[in-house]
């Protein structure tokens, strides 16, 4: 079975994730909805049942309801029930005129005739009493019993009124309580004042009492949970018609987003297929304006491939290398042998023909260990130990144990205890290819100077001599393997390998080479270390 592209997963993928983002999002609206609209509703149908609720009164012993009571409206029925549950009056339609049983302050569901319904009922206590009693005759003209106040009022303080041929304020409080039925000890007294008329004086009292001699009255509030839910349907409607054109142009979206996404990474495996193909690794990947994870994936295909282009270049170079210097020796071994094998030889050409042959035998020994060690140090294929050691002893050392040739004087001015990280073998052989290199190429009874010191947190090394010296233009040559830079140096005995090794060596020490030097006068070598 074929795999998917990494294409049509990824959009996959983001359409499954939208499609439950948006089942989720839709489903939490549609609960966020309905909670919202029915807690709205069960505020609405106490506010509608609180507003009617100073709507009624007991006049003159007679329980009376104003014309400003609402007994319908928005959907919501208002009902007036006894405290024991018996219909009063009102507009609800007679199948829904039910008792209840009543919970005051509390929004409840029901069912009637298989729907549901939200009710809510209000019991109103009758406790405020307003009197209007005749200054002169003592006669009560007019008295309202209300439902109990909201806000609970003090007694107020009150004056002293008397009128000639009638009654005081108390007496008018008196004759109030007794008629209310009230004792002056549960009564609080809201408010007195003296109304006139035209033919006539009253004191009006307003009181409140803890007992009324009233029946208690149930306003009940009622309206269908469906009317509710109109909203909550039609936004689920909606949604599920809406919830596949969601789909279709997530799809869509998401398969634009994901192959201009995908182009560069595309782009860049057909050129890696390319530089696969061919034989050119000098190529390099275009990211071009590909985001900023995509030029890092470039960024690190193209560090491989010059990797991997380094890699075959010292490959080339090392079996060109090998080649070009293990031709003259064979060519030199080869004709000893067959010089040796011929009729003319005696025995004493066969022992000089032997003799010849070792002497190829081990140049090529040492060309190849020398190769070796160089290929190695450029590809970093072994992994050198670098620990805290005293430079200063070792090449002491060196310098001390070296012998030199064509009476040449070698002097070493060493500054004692300089350390640094290192690996000693090879530090020892740095320095021994640079004593053996300025040796090689010094003049008869010439001299080398050999320095070791610390400067501007740095330790460096020198080596100089006072030989053949080197041309400028061949001086960034010399650190190239098998590089001699004129015949007159290329007579000398050696492969051209000494500086290359010493530069790779310096490089895994995280030193710098230098090398400074004037034709038949002197050529110098710097060999610059971090300090620890």
């Amino acid at each position: 079975m074929k795999k998917l592209s990494f294409k049509t997963i990824t959009t996959l993928w983001i359409i499954i994730l939208i499609a439950v983002i948006c089942g989720l999002s839709i489903t939490a609206l549609m609960i966020m909805s309905q909670k919202t609209t029915n807690e709205k509703m069960k505020q609405t149908i106490i506010s509608a049942v609180k507003n009617n609720t100073g709507e009624m009164e007991y006049s003159n012993g007679i329980f009376e309801v104003e014309n400003d009571f609402v007994f319908y409206s928005g959907g919501i029925y208002c009902d007036l029930f006894t405290e024991k549950g018996e219909y009063i009056m009102g507009e609800t339609p007679e199948t829904l005129i039910i008792s209840p049983n009543f919970k005051e302050k509390d929004v409840t569901e029901t069912e009637i005739n298989g729907e549901r319904y939200y009710v809510y009922s209000m019991l109103l206590d009758f406790t405020k009493y307003e009197y209007e009693i005749d200054v002169l005759s003592g006669q009560i003209i007019s008295y309202e019993v209300d439902v109990t106040p909201t806000v609970k009022h003090n007694s107020i303080p009150y004056s002293e009124t008397n009128f000639k041929d009638g009654i005081n304020t108390t007496q008018a409080i008196e004759i109030a309580l007794s008629h209310a039925g009230v004792s002056k000890d549960d009564a609080e007294i809201i408010g007195i004042e003296l109304t006139s008329y035209h033919n006539r004086n009253a004191f009006k009292i307003d009181f409140t009492s803890s007992h009324s001699s009233y029946d208690k009255v149930y306003i009940r509030g009622i309206c269908p949970i469906n009317d509710t839910n109109e909203t909550f349907d039609a936004v689920a409607k909606n949604a599920l018609y809406l919830f596949p054109a969601f789909i279709i142009i997530a799809a869509i979206g998401a398969y634009i987003i994901t192959r201009r996404t995908i182009k560069p990474v595309e782009k860049i495996t057909e050129s890696a297929q390319e530089i696969s193909s061919g034989n050119d690794l000098s190529k390099r990947l275009d990211t071009g304006n590909a985001p900023y994870e995509i030029h890092k994936l470039g960024d690190t295909f193209n560090d491989m491939f010059t990797r991997l282009q380094s890699s075959f270049e010292n490959e080339k170079r090392f079996t060109s290398d090998a080649s070009h210097e293990l031709r003259t020796p064979l060519a030199v071994i080869k004709a000893e042998c067959e010089y040796a094998l011929s009729e003319n030889a005696d025995e004493n050409d066969r022992v000089e023909a032997l003799e010849s042959i070792n002497e190829q035998n081990e140049k090529m020994i040492g060309l190849v260990s020398s190769l070796l060690a160089v290929t190695r140090a450029e590809q970093g294929a072994t992994r050198f130990t670098l620990e805290k050691g005293n430079i200063s002893n070792l090449v002491n050392d060196i310098c001390t144990n070296f012998n030199t040739t064509k009476n040449i004087k070698l002097e070493f001015n060493i500054n004692n205890g300089i350390e640094i990280d290192m690996n000693t073998t090879l530090i020892t052989q740095l320095v021994e290819n640079l004593l053996s290199n300025a040796d090689k190429y010094g003049k008869e009874n010439g001299n080398i100077h050999v320095k070791l010191y610390e400067e501007n947190n740095n330790v460096i090394l020198t080596v100089k001599d006072n030989g053949i010296g080197i041309k400028e233009e061949d001086l960034p040559k010399i650190w190239h393997r098998f590089y001699r830079a004129d015949s007159s140096r290329g007579e000398t005995e050696g492969f051209g390998l000494g500086l290359s090794l010493v530069k790779k060596i310096a490089e895994i020490h995280s030193a710098e080479c230098f090398a400074n030097s004037k034709i038949d006068e002197f050529t110098e070598i710097s060999i610059i270390f971090k300090k620890i």
